[in-house]
């Protein structure tokens, strides 16, 4: 049995009162005829400089989304997953596109959707530390001594190496794990019905994390995707400001990054967009060039992955309504996690 359209867009509407609602307040505190200014006065060239890290900074990612899975599948097929998966989340709630990315990646490489998605879970870890990262480094610079923003951004730094180093007991001791498990929860019907059949899958995709070479391989990509990502970051901002520091670039990169994890549209839509204008005006950017410059970027990551994901889906026969029901289908989604 399936969910319906009404269902999910219940479930979807908080996301969607709390993007609206930001989008309210950025009309109001943001100066429009500056925005209209800055889009005028854009340095194209920056632009094409910006779209060409971009697509660095993805093909890194793809390279290291394919250590996670011992090189699996080849590095055209994730970099189509990973652009695909970006064009779910523009566009489905609930950020499909990471369950998404598991499916198609399980699909590709013949293997369980569970077995995948430990790696999709593991690389969203990397990125909480790698923004953890940057705003623990950027926050001395831009605020002086901060006694209430390090606390925050060390103790999510924290969270995440902890949250790896479970994961990394849990791949080291699947076989006890396993055994646990089936002892201690197996008599629970929901359990023995949903889990069980998918924990072996789930803990053998964990297993990249005991060996110390795939490891440090994916860390190493993911590392060099995230200095590319500095970089487009600071390339597109340049087109607004040639006179501008990558410090406020890095420091509304790692901020933004923290703002994904709030509930809202597809795309992260105002969300985005407000934790940019953020952290510029904090630096002493007009909000006027701050909104230019975040709806730029989210602009053309947009369209980047929209045309590669679209050309994916249509090599594939798939459509996004047709991955969505597959993605919210209770029974499909038994399926696609069952079958290799």
């Amino acid at each position: 049995m399936s969910s319906t359209p009404l269902q999910d867009f219940r479930r979807a509407l908080p996301g969607i009162l709390i993007s609206l609602v930001v989008i309210v307040i950025l009309s109001f505190f943001v100066e429009w005829p500056e925005v209209l200014a800055a889009f005028k006065e854009v340095d194209l060239r920056f632009l094409a400089l910006h779209g060409l890290l971009y697509m660095l900074s993805v093909a890194a990612r793809a390279m290291g989304a394919r250590a996670l899975l011992e090189n699996r599948p080849t590095f055209r097929d994730s970099f189509m997953i990973m652009m695909q998966g970006y064009l779910l989340n523009n566009v489905l709630p609930f950020r499909l596109g990471e369950l998404g990315r598991a499916y198609l990646l399980g699909r590709k490489i013949n293997t369980r959707t569970f077995f995948t998605l430990p790696a999709v879970v593991i690389e969203r870890a990397y990125d909480l530390a790698f923004a953890a990262l940057i705003v623990v480094s950027t926050l001395p610079f831009v605020f002086g001594d901060v006694d209430w923003a390090r606390p925050v951004a060390t103790t999510s730094l924290i969270v995440v190496i902890a949250g790896l180093l479970s994961l990394h007991l849990a791949a080291r001791f699947r076989v006890p794990l396993r055994h646990w498990v089936d002892v201690t929860a197996g008599r629970v019907k929901l359990v023995e019905r949903f889990i069980l059949p998918r924990i072996d899958s789930f803990l053998d995709g964990l297993a990249v994390l005991t060996s110390l070479k795939s490891f440090s391989v994916s860390l190493a990509w993911m590392a060099l995707a995230w200095l590319l990502a500095i970089g487009n970051q600071y390339a597109l901002l340049l087109g607004f400001l040639p006179d501008s520091q990558p410090l406020y670039s890095t420091f509304a990169l790692g901020i933004s990054s923290f703002g994904g994890a709030i509930p809202s549209a597809p795309s992260g839509l105002g969300v985005y967009h407000a934790a940019v204008v953020a952290a510029f005006t904090v630096v002493g950017i007009s909000s006027g060039i701050a909104l230019a410059f975040a709806t730029t970027h989210h602009a053309m990551h947009f369209i980047y992955s929209g045309i590669f994901g679209m050309i994916a889906f249509s090599r594939e026969g798939e459509s996004l309504m047709g991955m969505y029901e597959k993605l919210t289908s209770k029974k499909n989604a038994e399926e696609m996690s069952d079958a290799p």
